[in-house]
């Protein structure tokens, strides 16, 4: 009997489900939890949008050069 409750146990810790605390932040405001969650995605967002941006910039001015020369 003892074996199968560590078992269980074992298996509990391997397999903790869903966290009670979304992001670290406390249950009790969920709000807040939204909020950050968005803002991390609104800065991946952004940074990939720079990254992209800056690629095309990069891409245009090397066809830029390119004319450029006779």
């Amino acid at each position: 009997m003892d074996d199968e409750n560590e078992q269980l146990d074992v298996l509990a810790a391997a397999n903790p489900g869903y966290p009670d605390e979304p992001c670290g932040l406390p249950a009790d405001d969920p709000l807040t939890a939204i909020k950050t969650m968005r803002l991390a995605q609104l800065s991946v967002c952004r940074l990939r949008s720079e990254q992209e941006m800056q690629a095309m910039r990069d891409e245009l001015s090397g066809i830029k050069d390119d004319g450029a020369e006779p």
